[in-house]
């Protein structure tokens, strides 16, 4: 077997190396980070792009950048909470973060998402202790609302050979079926009702019918 000339391996190194630098910006680009005093916050999804009904988790790195070079903050999973919310429906939720195994610095809430659309993320709570202790509210959103990170997407495109009903989709039928049996239920009470009251009328004129037989009859007899 020829070798290869050493002018061909730099090239395919230099290639392959700069395959991996645009891959790198693709992925840090799918997230968003803020500088919050000597912390920085870098949020998103763990799996990009996201997909409803796919299991996901929301993404937190948080470094020191106030050393050089910076490090990872650990511990943080006992201090930040994340509020997600679904924008088009208002729906929130707050989750608890734990760390990622083996990766310092790294946590996530595991997350089933159901709905495609716009998110945000508001982590609160604080990170540190004594001076350098640094109280955390901020908000992120995703591409949709103008942030970093990306919209959840549907699902729909990648399902094979068989498309099946979104989550939303079912509830939405769900929730249909649940009103047309309310909605029943509430006929058949007033159908019951409307029957109760017919045949309360019903037994006064047989009654009043009778009072008036008597009172008829009780006349006539004197009469005579």
């Amino acid at each position: 077997m020829k070798k290869l000339p050493m002018l061909v391996v730099a090239l395919g190194v230099l290639i392959a190396s700069a395959g991996l630098t645009v891959l790198g910006a693709g992925i840090a680009s799918a997230h968003a980070s803020k500088d919050i005093g000597k912390y920085r916050l870098t949020v998103g999804f763990i799996v990009e792009p996201a997909y409803e009904g796919i299991k996901n988790g929301i993404d937190l790195r948080v470094r020191d950048i106030s050393v050089d070079p910076p490090t990872n903050v650990t511990g943080v999973e006992q201090t930040i909470k994340v509020e997600l919310i679904h924008v088009p429906s208002g729906t929130h939720r707050v989750f608890d973060l734990r760390t990622i195994y083996k990766d310092p610095g790294h946590y996530t809430a595991d997350l089933m998402p159901t709905a495609s659309g716009v998110y945000r993320m508001r982590f609160f709570g604080h990170i540190g202790e004594g001076a350098d202790r640094v109280e955390i509210n901020e908000t992120f959103a995703s591409r949709g609302e103008g942030g970093g990170f990306n919209d959840m997407q549907s699902s729909a495109d990648l399902q094979f050979p068989v498309n099946l009903t979104e989550v939303r989709e079912v509830e939405s039928v769900v929730r249909g079926v649940q009103g047309d049996v309310a909605s029943a239920q509430d006929a058949a009470i007033e159908a019951k009702d409307a029957a109760n009251s017919a045949n309360t009328m019903a037994i006064i004129g047989i009654v009043m019918g009778a009072i008036g037989i008597i009172v008829g009859a009780v006349a006539f007899g004197l009469k005579r």
